[in-house]
């Protein structure tokens, strides 16, 4: 019991002013970052991951890239455990708009770890391997490809990948050199696995993941504001960080490896 009127009163008039803060309803406050037209996130079902393959498939199709199989085909490094699917859609349509895939050595060595000798620096450490790259044909294609590389970057820089490696024909590859890749080959020379890529010359590259954030921000990159500073909210990947596909990948790590073979088509796209 209270001991007084007034201490009842007091009480009693703090617990309204609290429910009258509660049932306030802010109109004001406005979410941080910046909005997109597109959000990327990591495809877990089976719906998403039939989005990506249909970007990809009409990419390389009409890119004329040869694959050994049928490019609509889902991979088996699709929903391996070190891998993942990103996927990139409109907001305004929900059609899929782009998607590249990541495979991780954190189960087991990636594709250049087991068929190039890598300089000394980018063995026994974190890598990504980028492959399946591809965006949908559209004016917009230039900006999709610059949110997925961003998803790409963030994605490592969260889960401590030091490196990202990729493959890239001719003219993809001048768009990753303008990001910061450096060649893994000495200059001007070239890989060919006719098995994998087709009868094209690929150019292998590698970015260091926390040195590229130096890189922009010294050089006054003029994507440094767009891949550093400025915060994007439709960039979802970060839900997924310990996840790729709809069994948590914390819960897949110690599963027996998988099948290291690689279906085809391993290069860039576009």
């Amino acid at each position: 019991m209270f001991e007084s009127k007034e201490e009842h009163d007091k009480v009693r008039n703090a617990q309204a002013a609290i429910e009258g803060v509660l049932d306030t309803e802010d109109t004001s406050y406005v979410q941080p970052g910046e909005d997109l037209a597109i959000r990327v996130r990591v495809a877990r079902t089976e719906n998403q991951l039939r989005k990506a393959i249909k970007v990809r498939g009409d990419a390389y199709v009409r890119h004329n890239v040869a694959c050994a199989e049928s490019p609509y085909s889902a991979e088996e490094d699709d929903k391996a455990p070190g891998s993942l699917v990103l996927l990139c859609e409109s907001k305004i349509t929900g059609d899929a708009v782009g998607t590249l895939r990541i495979h991780t050595n954190f189960e087991a060595p990636t594709y250049l770890e087991r068929e190039l000798r890598l300089p000394d620096f980018l063995r026994n450490t974190t890598i990504a391997y980028v492959t399946r790259l591809a965006i949908a044909a559209g004016a917009s294609g230039t900006f999709v490809k610059l949110v997925m590389f961003k998803a790409l970057h963030r994605y490592c820089f969260a889960t401590q990948i030091s490196w990202i490696l990729a493959v890239a024909r001719e003219p993809v590859d001048k768009d990753f050199i303008r990001l910061g890749f450096k060649d893994i080959l000495e200059p001007g020379e070239k890989f060919r696995q006719p098995a994998h890529f087709g009868n094209i010359d690929v150019r292998p590259l590698y970015l260091s993941v926390l040195q590229a954030e130096h890189d922009w921000r010294t050089t006054k990159h003029p994507l440094y504001d767009f891949m550093v500073v400025k915060t994007h909210p439709d960039i979802e990947v970060f839900d997924s960080v310990s996840s790729a596909w709809t069994t948590p990948r914390r819960t897949q790590r110690g599963r027996r490896k998988t099948d290291l073979s690689i279906a085809g088509a391993q290069v860039l796209v576009v």
